[in-house]
């Protein structure tokens, strides 16, 4: 097993474990480093300089960033939302940089109906945030959309990677949203991080 990834998964197993105990320490520690440490595993990956790794990169970047923000003593979610939305207009620009965007309708269709469902199930515990959960969801539904288009275009290993985790990160930001907003349950937090990480990894695979 690669060096690199034997750390990504000791931090990351050690933030669940702060999450588990309630230990403020671990998980402070251990969320941005796991997040951090795939950063740079997808910086020594692939070419030293093209788009899609920079826009890739530029992404994860982002994505730290919404998780410092979620994890701040006094939660700044929307700022984190924010921060998440442009990890996920970054990912988008790095999908579509090849071949342009991908108009099939097709892939979206799925995607369409998942995400109907969603909202109308969260849209009724959401209040003010309704606008914010609903414009992040669309994003979040174009990016899905663009890396199954990438891998319909470029059928290879790396584009199914970006397609597996794009839909991990679909599921992960899914069991969030309906322990944040419908039912908050005990465990969530631990797989949506499992679920998040996998994500992120997959990504950075993809480089």
């Amino acid at each position: 097993m690669d060096f690199l990834l034997l750390l990504i998964i000791l931090s990351g197993i050690l933030h669940i474990i702060g999450l588990i105990i309630e230990n403020p320490s671990l998980k402070m520690v251990f969320k941005p480093l796991t997040t951090l440490l795939i950063i740079f595993f997808a910086f020594s990956r692939g070419d030293a300089v093209s788009a899609y790794k920079t826009l890739l990169l530029a992404g994860l970047v982002f994505a730290l960033i919404g998780d410092i923000f979620l994890m701040l003593p006094r939660e700044q979610f929307v700022a984190g939302l924010v921060s998440f939305l442009i990890a996920h207009l970054f990912f988008i620009l790095a999908f579509t940089g090849n071949h342009g965007f991908y108009w099939n309708w097709i892939y979206l269709a799925p995607i369409f109906v998942y995400f109907t469902l969603l909202i109308n199930i969260l849209i009724k515990h959401t209040g003010k945030m309704t606008l914010p959960v609903i414009v992040y969801s669309v994003v979040i539904m174009i990016f899905v959309w663009q890396a199954a288009g990438r891998y319909a275009t470029l059928p290879n290993s790396f584009a199914a990677f970006a397609l597996y985790g794009a839909i991990l990160f679909v599921l992960s930001d899914s069991l969030l949203a309906y322990d944040k907003f419908v039912k908050p349950m005990k465990w969530t937090h631990s797989v949506v991080m499992i679920l998040y990480w996998t994500a992120l990894y997959f990504l950075a695979l993809s480089v």
